[in-house]
């Protein structure tokens, strides 16, 4: 559960940061399908799921 935490937060990350220049990755253009704004809740919220499920199992490895 650690590692899924960790890839949904960098997965996040990489996208957020990518929707601010404007570009967008083939993987994650899904997104934009409901809109801008829904867009970037769906990135924001990958992003927060990621690292709440990273911190809560970060010790059980």
């Amino acid at each position: 559960m650690k590692f899924i935490g960790l890839f949904l937060l960098l997965i996040g990350f990489v996208s957020l940061f990518i929707g601010f220049t404007g570009a967008n990755l083939l993987a994650i253009n899904w997104v934009n399908q409901w809109g801008e704004t829904i867009g970037w809740l769906i990135r924001i919220g990958v992003t927060i799921l990621g690292g709440v499920l990273y911190f809560i199992y970060r010790h059980e490895d």
